[in-house]
């Protein structure tokens, strides 16, 4: 089974060194759910404090005159011999009005491997990112949604869904899909692994949650990280 787990937001500058730290916060809380999937990542091995990340940070994006605005790349993947393949890959630090930064984790497990805790790190990504919003996604959902009408760039909600403060404010009780969590930064997330049956089900949760507004996409030229 292949899931992806995704959050976007719009600019906001950071340094190498920051951006560093996001990366080393974020990983430890992959290692606190799984050591086994998550925890040793290439090329950097185990060495996921921020001096370690920054200094990869710095080689990957040597060269690019314009990193400082469309953002910093990185990208690491666990062994070929993990249980579980994971590759995670990200841009951020850019403040390019028509860009968006992203952090993506795809998730490939055999049939016979125990279902991961996706929700759990949809959280991880959203609080270590401070995320506008996010998604745990698989091929034929997004294929589903674009049949439905999604349009570029607006939210969308997966198995589980992350909406910012602003977005998750535009929801009242009786619009809250799923199991709905409080996070850091003012979020909400959203847990419809056990609630919905299916892609159906859940195209028919984003119709609904769209409805609302919380999944418009950031203006253009975004001015913003978050809505």
């Amino acid at each position: 089974m292949r899931r992806v787990v995704r959050g976007f937001w719009g600019p906001r500058p950071e340094s190498e060194q920051e951006l560093a730290v996001r990366w080393s916060t974020f990983l430890t809380r992959l290692h606190e759910i799984d050591p086994a999937v998550f925890g040793t990542w290439e090329p950097v091995g185990e060495a996921t404090d921020p001096d370690a990340l920054a200094a990869y940070l710095g080689e990957r994006n040597a060269g690019d005159d314009w990193s400082d605005r469309k953002g910093y790349a990185m990208a690491l993947s666990t062994p070929a011999a993990n249980p579980v393949e994971v590759t995670v890959s990200g841009t951020g630090g850019g403040v390019s009005d028509h860009l968006a930064m992203s952090v993506v984790v795809t998730i490939t497990t055999a049939g016979d491997h125990a279902p991961l805790p996706y929700a759990t790190v949809l959280r991880a990504l959203a609080e270590a990112w401070d995320v506008d919003w996010g998604e745990v996604t698989e091929t034929e959902l997004q294929l589903a949604l674009e049949d439905a009408g999604r349009e570029p760039g607006q939210a969308c909600v997966g198995w589980a869904a992350y909406l910012s403060e602003r977005r998750a404010a535009l929801l009242g009780p009786g619009d809250l899909p799923g199991k709905a969590e409080p996070t850091e930064h003012g979020g909400l997330l959203l847990d419809l692994s056990e609630s919905a049956a299916g892609i159906d089900d859940l195209v028919a949760v984003n119709r609904d949650v769209r409805a609302t507004g919380a999944l418009e996409a950031l203006p253009r030229p975004m001015d913003r990280a978050k809505l």
